[in-house]
This record gives structure tokens, C-alpha cells and sequence, in this order.
């Protein structure tokens, strides 16, 4: 996608951006506890694409609801999202976080952990004031959800020590860790709207996809995509020893080579030889299909619109 392009999504999306990021700002923290609350005030201030809490707000408007009435919903999605993140970085022990010291390295792993609790805390805090009738069902899916993903990263650490790990099993893990918190945002924009239970089970369908794809595509470009785009070197997860669904499938065709012993060139055109490379970019795309096919059937408005421009940013990695 060309600037222009970029331009004109920033400039249809900064009204959106804008509210998460006030709402974000003016969270009540407490000055008078400094070791909570800096720390997590820290974390909010790092600069991100605020993905989920804009597929529920764009997910509510193009069903009929006002933004304002969605926010709370969407500021927390926006603090779950952050929660997984700090106590992903304590357990994987990494020093930065999009280009900043990770809780962890600027305070200790104790801060690290209360400010993760915090940011928990917080979501459920803003999630309960969404002026809704079926806050009580949101809720809910909201605690199931969070379970969900910290069950994905339970898997996620079980695999760094086990040998061979099949590929629905891959799947079933990417699909907590990552999909069902972008399946989440766009079901609870949808129960803002109070659309019918076919409109908010096709919305999570559209999260459900769009999330499956993103992580998918992610291990491919891993070793196909540019550093600078991805914000990471060129063929780290094979570097780092990380299970992928592509080191998973080579290892499945040729079990007498040592995966993670191969150069990312040889890793790449074995992937090609072997098929694999096609086999994988097919399954995420096939998982954007779905996604954009759901969209197509909501009604015609601006926000669907937006909708759409940004999943197809999402899916192309140029936003």
C-alpha cells in the first residue's frame, strides 16, 4: 500500500484512535502509589496500533451503535491486550517492547507482576461501565476469553520442551493466544450494537479469521518478510528455537533433519521444495477470505468501510 494509502486510513481512523487514546489517558491511577501505578501508566504510554480496541469500535458503528456508547468495552480489550503482554515478557524474559524497556528490565519481575494484575484489574473496571443492557453476558465472555489466552500461553511454554508437536495442536494454541482476543473485540462491538445472535456470531467468526490469519501469515513472514516492516530480524523464531506451523510441517515430511540446525536460506528453499511454503500461505490466506467474506454482508456505511481498509492493512502489514 502506497503513502497516500496509509494517509488515508491514519486521517479516517485518527477519530477512533483518538478517543482509545484519551480513554487510555484518563484512567484514574492513583499518585499516591507510585509502585503500582507508574509502572503500568509507563506501559500505556508506549505507542501502538490499538488494533482490538478499533475492530470493536468500527465492529459497534457499522452495526448501528455510537462509539462512545462501545469505548469502555474497547478500552478493555485494549488493557486485557496489555496484561498478556507484560506477563509475555517476564516469561520470555525479553528486554524491549516495541523499541521500549520492557516493566520488568526498568522496574524488577515483582513490579513487572503487579502491574500486569493491575492492568486486569482495570479492564474488568471499564468493561463493567459499558452503558449496555447485556453487560452481564459480556462479562462473561470477557473471563472466558482471558482464561482462553492464558491457556495459549500455557501451551506456548509446553512446546518449547516437547519434541514434536502436531499441527492441529500449533493451531489450537495460536488460536488462544492470539485469535480469540481479536474474535472477542469484534463480538463485544456487536453485542454493544445489540444486533441479533447470527449478526454477533458472524462478528466473531470475522475476529476469529482475521486473528488466525494474522498469526499464521506472522510465522511466514518471519522468514520471507522485511525486517523493517516486521520490527524484527529476518528469521528470529527459527534462530530462537521457536515451534512454528512451518517448522512443525518440515519436521512432520523429513523427520531425520535437524530443523533448527538449517540456515534461513536452506529453511526457505526446503519449505519451497517440500511444498510447505505454499501449503501454510494458503491456510492464512484462506483465513482472510473467510474474514472479508463476512464483512461483505454487513450493511454499506462509512465504518464497514473502515472496517474493511484496516483489515486489509492487518492483513498486508502496511499499517
Amino acid at each position: 500500500m502506497n503513502s497516500d494509502g496509509k494517509q488515508a486510513l491514519n486521517a479516517a481512523l485518527a477519530p477512533y484512535l483518538n478517543q482509545i487514546e484519551d480513554s487510555l489517558q484518563n484512567l484514574s491511577l492513583d499518585d499516591h502509589i507510585p509502585l503500582f501505578y507508574d509502572p503500568i501508566r509507563y506501559f500505556l504510554d508506549i505507542p501502538g496500533k490499538r488494533i482490538r480496541p478499533l475492530l470493536l469500535l468500527l465492529t459497534a458503528e457499522a452495526l448501528g451503535q455510537k462509539t462512545e456508547t462501545a469505548l469502555p468495552a474497547a478500552l478493555a480489550v485494549e488493557l486485557l491486550h496489555n496484561f498478556t503482554l507484560v506477563h509475555d515478557d517476564i516469561m520470555d524474559n525479553d528486554d524491549t517492547r516495541r523499541g521500549h524497556l520492557t516493566i520488568h528490565k526498568k522496574w524488577d519481575i515483582a513490579t513487572a507482576i503487579l502491574a500486569g494484575d493491575g492492568l486486569m484489574g482495570l479492564a474488568f473496571q471499564s468493561l463493567l461501565q459499558t452503558p449496555v443492557p447485556d453487560v452481564a453476558t459480556m462479562a462473561r465472555r470477557f473471563t472466558d476469553t482471558m482464561l482462553i489466552v492464558c491457556e495459549g500461553q500455557g501451551l506456548d511454554k509446553m512446546f518449547e520442551t516437547e519434541p514434536i508437536v502436531q499441527p492441529p495442536r500449533y493451531l489450537d494454541m495460536i488460536s488462544r493466544k492470539t485469535a480469540v482476543l481479536l474474535e472477542l473485540s469484534c463480538e463485544l462491538g456487536a453485542i454493544t450494537a445489540g444486533v441479533s445472535q447470527e449478526t454477533i456470531s458472524n462478528m466473531r467468526r470475522f475476529g476469529y479469521a482475521l486473528g488466525m490469519g494474522f498469526q499464521i501469515q506472522d510465522d511466514v513472514l518471519d522468514i520471507t518478510g522485511d525486517s523493517q516492516t516486521l520490527g524484527k530480524n529476518i528469521g528470529s523464531d527459527l534462530q530462537m528455537h521457536k515451534q512454528t506451523i512451518l517448522t512443525i510441517e518440515l519436521q512432520k515430511q523429513y523427520p531425520d533433519t535437524v530443523i533448527f540446525d538449517l540456515s534461513v536460506s536452506e529453511f526457505v528453499a526446503l519449505l519451497k521444495e517440500s511444498g510447505i511454503l505454499l501449503k501454510v500461505q494458503d491456510m492464512y490466506r484462506n483465513h482472510f477470505e473467510t474474514a472479508f467474506e463476512i464483512l461483505n454482508g454487513l450493511p454499506d456505511n462509512p465504518a464497514k468501510k473502515h472496517l474493511q481498509v484496516l483489515s486489509r492493512f492487518i492483513q498486508n502489514r502496511n499499517w
